[in-house]
C-alpha cells in the first residue's frame, strides 16, 4: 500500500463534489452512486450516477501558467414508472431535482469556478421496465497546477 497516495485529480474531486452534493440530506434519490454501472435494482424506485465524461484543457492560457479545463460530468438520472407516475414523469421529478440541487451552489463547495448545462438526452427504456434514464451532461470549470492535474 502507497504511504503516500497521490491527492486525487480535479476531475475525480469535480465528481466526488457532485455526489456529495446529491446525498446531502435530503437526498435527492436514495442511491446516489459515482461510476456504478447497474443503478437500479427491482427495490429501486430511483437512482442516480454521476460518470465523468471527458474534458479539454483551455491552451490559451498559456504554458507555464494555471490549467483551466472544461469538464464534463454526465448525471443519470433513473426512475422506474408506476401506475401513479408514467416513467416519462418519474424522471423528469427526478432530474428537476438533480438540476436544482446541483445549480444551488455552482462550485461545487470550492472545488470549481462554475457549472453550466451541456446537453440532455432521455432513454425511455432502460430495461424493458418501465424505467427511464434522463442524462444531464454538466460542463465543470475548474483550475489544475500548471503541467498537472492536481489542484494548485
Amino acid at each position: 500500500m502507497n504511504q503516500n497516495p497521490t491527492p486525487a485529480t480535479i476531475f475525480l474531486q469535480a465528481v466526488q463534489a457532485m455526489v456529495s452534493t446529491l446525498q446531502a440530506a435530503p437526498a435527492v434519490a436514495p442511491k446516489v452512486y459515482r461510476t456504478r454501472l447497474r443503478p437500479l435494482t427491482q427495490q429501486d424506485s430511483t437512482a442516480v450516477v454521476v460518470r465523468l465524461a471527458g474534458s479539454d484543457p483551455d491552451t490559451s492560457v498559456g504554458q507555464g501558467a494555471v490549467m483551466v479545463w472544461g469538464t464534463a460530468v454526465s448525471v443519470e438520472c433513473y426512475a422506474r414508472g408506476n401506475t401513479l407516475a408514467p416513467a416519462d414523469e418519474a424522471v423528469d421529478d427526478l432530474l428537476a431535482r438533480v438540476y436544482t440541487r446541483l445549480q444551488q451552489d455552482p462550485s461545487l463547495g470550492g472545488v470549481a469556478g462554475g457549472v453550466s448545462p451541456h446537453s440532455l438526452s432521455v432513454d425511455y427504456d432502460v430495461d424493458g421496465d418501465q424505467t427511464a434514464c434522463a442524462t444531464v451532461t454538466l460542463l465543470v470549470r475548474h483550475a489544475s497546477a500548471p503541467a498537472s492535474v492536481q489542484p494548485f
